[in-house]
């Protein structure tokens, strides 16, 4: 393994002793004062990997990490993980598709023994924060699926997990990757809509499947019922209160508006979904932010209709929204006149030339290239530990808001030093050209 390995270069010795290793010269017995085998171990975190040698766990979402990471350069898969001989079957024929030595094994234990770099956590949302302390603890650096903590006292665990380790850990959050939101943050930065005041976020996604069958298959109550299964069992978000899966829409707001939320306000919808009677069928939560601005987010998995995001910011002098349906943006900056109405611009989720086959309009792929990149170069992950805090405890607090009658809820800052500023956009780099403007002509019957 010594040939995918690189000396960093930040110290001297480090330097020094790769030469001599490289040209199979015997070490000194010191460098710079430093005894040989403190010297050694010292090497072993002076150097940069060419590859990340990954493991999967879970591969029912986690099948999409697979498919990305294994057309990674920079990355090598080299176990993936599921108890569902089902789901390995499908991680098997995708591995066998494109010739990779990738183990398949059933138990996280098998894949701990494969030795991974990073592990992907792409299982039970539940049992996010475990699987993840456990790869912490092994050594291992972390990219979390969403929302990444089911519960408060789950994140202050995991903050111990990733500060005591020293690991690498990110939150997966993909909607943060959608190329439209470049444009946002870069329009904001250019003072295009003067102080936003105001932003909105809405999930819309039908999820009626709340049951899992013992090979994994998703089906409904009601079909359960017509199949007289005595053998269906609810999945994790059968109970998970809608506003706790709101990171799709928080988190990119959040990295626009370069801020984070310090108070909630959330109502729930009724109960009235026979196939999700676990659960409200939707959650309307108000945020403020640490700036001063409200963000409103909804969250409906109950309600039958097209799935879809859509985002909006209100600034006092202009603004901007994306709604999934329409696949382009809608701006109306300061100097607009209101007669004119809105121009329309042809940004979506992916930039031109991209590829858009790799899920979620391609985010997932470059959710994948930027992590395994970032473990290599040693850098800050983009969404961090902190950052993961603030994209999803919001929403846990906010379902207590709605739990108590919509009573405000303080949102504490779990850093250890206070938020100053968002470093998403250190990794994720704005938009140089502008986009084609054309005045926005809405659909006519």
């Amino acid at each position: 393994m010594i040939g995918n390995l690189r000396p960093q270069g930040r110290r001297p010795w480090a330097v020094a002793i790769w030469g001599d290793a490289m040209r199979g010269t015997v070490v000194p017995s010191s460098v710079s004062g430093i005894d040989v085998r403190t010297a050694v171990r010292l090497l072993k975190d002076e150097v940069i990997m060419d590859q990340l040698r990954v493991g999967i766990l879970g591969l029912g979402r986690g099948l999409t990490h697979l498919r990305n990471f294994l057309t990674l350069d920079n990355a090598d898969v080299i176990g993936a993980c599921d108890r569902l001989p089902l789901r390995r079957e499908r991680a098997q024929n995708r591995i066998d598709e494109v010739g990779a030595s990738t183990r398949v094994v059933p138990e996280f234990d098998d894949l701990l023994d494969l030795r991974p770099d990073a592990v992907v956590v792409a299982s039970n949302g539940k049992l996010q924060v475990q699987h993840a302390i456990r790869a912490l603890e092994a050594g291992c650096h972390v990219l979390s699926e969403v929302p990444g903590a089911y519960t408060e006292e789950e994140f202050v665990r995991l903050r111990a997990a990733v500060e005591r380790t020293g690991k690498t850990y990110m939150l997966g959050e993909n909607t943060c990757y959608w190329d439209f939101f470049r444009y946002f943050r870069k329009w904001i930065a250019e003072d295009r809509f003067g102080p936003i005041s105001i932003a909105e976020g809405e999930y819309i996604h039908s999820l009626p499947g709340t049951l899992s069958l013992p090979d994994g298959t998703r089906i409904t109550p009601t079909q359960a019922r017509a199949q007289g299964r005595a053998d269906a069992t609810p999945i994790w978000r059968a109970d998970q209160p809608p506003i706790q899966y709101l990171t799709h829409d928080l988190g990119p707001l959040l990295e626009v508006l370069d801020d984070r939320c310090v108070s909630v306000s959330c109502r729930s919808a009724p109960w009235r979904c026979q196939d999700a009677p676990l659960r409200s069928d939707g959650q309307i939560a108000l945020f403020e932010t640490a700036r001063g601005a409200l963000i409103k987010i909804m969250v409906t998995l109950n309600t039958h209709r097209p799935a879809e995001h859509r985002y909006r910011i209100f600034g006092v002098a202009g603004g901007v929204e994306w709604f999934s349906y329409e696949k382009s943006c809608r701006r109306f900056s300061r100097h607009s006149e209101e007669r004119r109405g809105w121009e329309i611009l042809p940004i979506g989720l992916a930039a031109g030339g991209e590829d858009t086959s790799a899920g979620h309009g391609g985010a997932d792929l470059k959710l994948a290239r930027h992590f395994a990149q970032t473990v290599l170069d040693g850098n800050p992950a983009p969404i961090d530990v902190y950052r993961a805090i603030e994209y999803a405890l919001p929403g846990i607090l906010a379902n207590r808001s709605a739990e108590l009658g919509g009573a405000p809820i303080s949102i504490p800052d779990l850093r250890r030093q206070p938020f100053e500023h968002s470093s998403f956009w250190n990794t994720v780099p704005l938009p140089d050209a502008e986009p084609p403007a054309a005045p926005y002509q809405p659909p006519r019957p």
